[in-house]
């Protein structure tokens, strides 16, 4: 039997929704290589870490 640990990490598709929704439309009309999605990626990052998740 387990037992839920007392601080459950929300799932990553439930966090970061306007980071990422920014961050998916600019690499949507500007792509990667365009470099003009830079700070979006990054603040998406940072957000994502802060709920305890890496990114790559």
């Amino acid at each position: 039997m387990s037992q839920p640990t007392p601080t459950e990490k929300p799932k990553p598709c439930c966090v970061c929704l306007d980071e990422k929704k920014a961050r998916d439309e600019c690499l949507l009309f500007n792509g990667q290589e365009s470099g003009k999605c830079d700070q979006l990626i990054q603040a998406y990052k940072t957000c994502m870490k802060g709920f305890g998740f890496e990114t790559k």
